[in-house]
């Protein structure tokens, strides 16, 4: 009978003669859990083990390499170049498979984006010596007889995922890696047989093709995974992929996954905070509308409602969420149980995925710290204490609200305590500037989960030490926060129209005011876009963290990973607001400052000039300095060895990201009355 609410979503879905169970796909998606070697670790298969429970009907392993020259930008993923590596494969399909989940292997070769650090010191290999725009580094161009024993490598790999017992087989072919590098004329500028025209594009592609359909048999699904679009000029158009789609379908490919862009359209490959959802759907929409093979597509769907539309219009046979299974693996059951409100929300912020893994970190999520842990020891379900305590929880940031809910579904009696009107603290400002919205879903999710767990909030209370001793509680979670570490040392910094950036979002924005704030770091870059929104003229100084010689752009949102999210807010604060690179404000004015150019090099990045030859001036009603923050942790310090346990998480231990605030406020929760859960995450009394 036919699911009430998701009819389509939760219909079965074959390819092939392999059936899975609905129709949601945990695509590939580089975990860094592998071993150095590429081999499959205990936590890489307990992470795909808590996938599985979830529900979702087909898991696909993310990114194999099929030689270790093509492994990509880590050092940590999971490779299928050679037999010894099956038994661990094996591993993890007989897991995955314990759950009534289809689970295949996507196989990949980098091609041009890798560097020669992840392949063994020898360049990366590629169909032309075309260097990849965001790593820089020229491959070498790889010969006629290299090109056959690739294919031949790719047919050993696939035969090694049906002997792991992986359902079916992907060939990678998007995002720029090696089959997208030679489709593409952007860097495919070969003379012979495999350039040219699309034909001789494709030749690379059919023959490998050709190659893995002999070695795996007529009977074993082969997919093609594919960017519809490069968004390049000069890269493959829409038209091409459709051509190449109906291409793959001649030589036997069972079905097509489209993806989109590549490293150097990085936001339509993985589509930051402020694109989407559903982004890619007219890409799938084209490409099934031309092929009568499955069609699975990927982009951001967000919700069960998103992908039961898309597949009710006929746009795709399988929807793909990556992230979105990442902050909660639960969401099909959720979804079928038509509890939808329920599923913690993916808000694309890319700090606990993606900005982990360029950085060639394991990956977690900022909503879900569970994520990535489920091997270690307290970072299961939370399950009900023994013995329930009396939880106070002073502060409703990201940290406070999750130590509020995790002590609250381990059965403790929960207070939290917060000094400002709202929850969410400085999340919740954080989801004013244009494009970072989305914020605020998570900040909504997390503030229900505590109210439907019957917390006890009180909003607009201020604690102090006595407060908390009269409340008379087994253990206190101290989530404070932090706040702007203020300049003093610049004239005229407490005139009033001088503001933090927590002050300038907290407010409205006038309009028509000139506005100067200090500080590149990512709120100051916020807190520019966010007066700017409002009709005010900025401008954003930034100082001091690259040399003298580089552009001036890199001296902004130097606290972000880069990959992504920080071209983005750079992009937008060009056409927002005026930026000054590598200046500094030395004086204030009632309605002017004096600025300076300020020091590269250590120990003097940030320095100002002492004379004055260089000094300038800029109208400046509103002020806006402070973008350092330091901890609010004055009533830790006034509790310590006054109760029986008391925990300090989050910015009020020391400033960082949403990420490290979360992951610490659960950790406490799971702490209460027992052996310490990750103790380096927090500052015990």
């Amino acid at each position: 009978m036919p699911h009430a609410r998701y009819p389509h979503l939760f219909d079965e879905g074959s390819i092939k003669g392999v059936t899975m169970k609905n129709r949601l796909v945990l695509p590939s998606m580089c975990d860094n859990m592998s071993d150095r070697e590429g081999r499959v670790t205990d936590q890489k298969v307990a992470y795909f083990r808590r996938r599985a429970e979830g529900g979702v009907g087909w898991i696909n392993l993310g990114y194999a390499y099929i030689t270790p020259r093509g492994r990509g930008c880590t050092y940590f993923q999971v490779g299928i170049y050679d037999d010894d590596l099956i038994p661990g494969l094996r591993r993890l399909t007989d897991t995955v498979h314990s759950y009534d989940v289809r689970m295949g292997s996507q196989i990949a070769h980098a091609g041009r984006q890798t560097t020669h650090h992840y392949t063994g010191g020898v360049a990366p290999e590629a169909p032309s010596p075309v260097a990849e725009g965001v790593l820089g580094e020229v491959p070498e161009e790889m010969t006629v007889e290299r090109l056959h024993e690739l294919q031949d490598e790719y047919a050993q790999a696939a035969v090694r995922a049906r002997e792991a017992g992986f359902d079916l087989v992907e060939l990678h072919g998007a995002h720029g890696y090696l089959f997208m590098s030679f489709l593409s004329p952007y860097s495919n500028l070969r003379t012979d047989e495999y350039g040219g025209s699309l034909e001789n594009r494709l030749r690379f592609i059919r023959e490998t093709v050709r190659k893995v359909r002999a070695a795996v048999g007529d009977d074993y699904p082969i997919g093609y995974r594919m960017s519809g679009d490069e968004w390049t000029e000069g890269g493959i158009t829409l038209q091409d992929s459709v051509a190449t789609s109906l291409a793959l379908q001649e030589e036997g490919v069972d079905y097509v996954h489209i993806s989109g862009g590549s490293y150097e359209t990085f936001r339509w490959m993985i589509a930051p905070m402020g694109i989407g959802p559903g982004q890619l759907e007219h890409l799938a929409a084209e490409i099934k509308s031309a092929v009568d093979i499955p069609v699975v597509s990927v982009g951001r769907y967000t919700t069960p409602e998103l992908a039961e539309r898309v597949l009710a219009d006929g746009h795709a046979d399988f929807i793909s969420m990556a992230r979105e299974l990442l902050a909660d693996p639960d969401l099909p059951r959720k979804a079928y149980e038509e509890r939808a409100r329920e599923i913690r929300p993916c808000v694309a912020c890319e700090q606990g995925c993606i900005d982990r893994w360029v950085s060639a970190l394991d990956i977690t999520c900022v909503g879900n710290p569970e994520a990535g842990r489920e091997l270690l020891p307290g970072w299961g379900a939370p399950t009900r204490a023994a013995q329930p305590r009396r939880v106070l929880v002073v502060g409703g940031g990201p940290a406070g609200l999750e130590a509020a809910r995790v002590a609250a579904l381990e059965g403790h009696e929960v207070q939290l305590w917060e000094r400002e009107s709202v929850l969410g603290g400085q999340l919740h400002l954080a989801a004013k500037p244009p494009g970072s919205e989305e914020w605020q879903n998570l900040v909504d999710w997390v503030v229900g989960q505590v109210e439907s767990l019957g917390v006890e909030v009180k909003l607009g209370f201020e604690a102090t030490a006595d407060a908390v001793l009269a409340a008379e509680p087994d253990a206190v979670v101290i989530a404070t926060g932090s706040r702007p570490l203020v300049p003093r040392h610049i004239p005229g910094s407490g005139l009033d129209h001088v503001l933090t950036p927590l002050e300038a979002l907290r407010s409205v924005p006038a309009g028509g005011r000139n506005v100067v704030i200090e500080g590149g770091d990512l709120i100051g870059c916020q807190t520019a876009l966010w007066m700017a929104g409002g009709g005010d003229t900025v401008t954003l100084l930034a100082y001091g963290r690259t040399d003298l010689f580089t552009d001036g752009k890199e001296e902004f949102g130097q606290d972000m990973a880069g990959t992504i999210r920080r071209p983005e807010v750079i992009a937008d604060l060009e056409r927002a607001v005026t930026l000054r690179p590598k200046w500094g404000i030395k004086r204030i004015h009632d309605d002017r400052v004096v600025i300076d150019s300020a020091g590269a090099f250590a120990p003097h990045i940030g320095a100002l000039r002492i004379g004055p030859v260089d000094e300038h001036e800029l109208p400046a009603d509103v002020v806006v300095i402070g973008v350092k923050r330091r901890p609010a942790d004055e009533l830790y310090d006034q509790l310590a060895g006054s109760v029986p346990e008391l925990y300090l998480v989050g910015d009020a231990s020391v400033p960082r990201t949403v990420e490290e605030a979360v992951a610490e406020g659960s950790a406490a929760a799971r702490s209460l009355g027992g052996d310490r859960v990750d103790p380096s995450m927090m500052v015990p009394a």
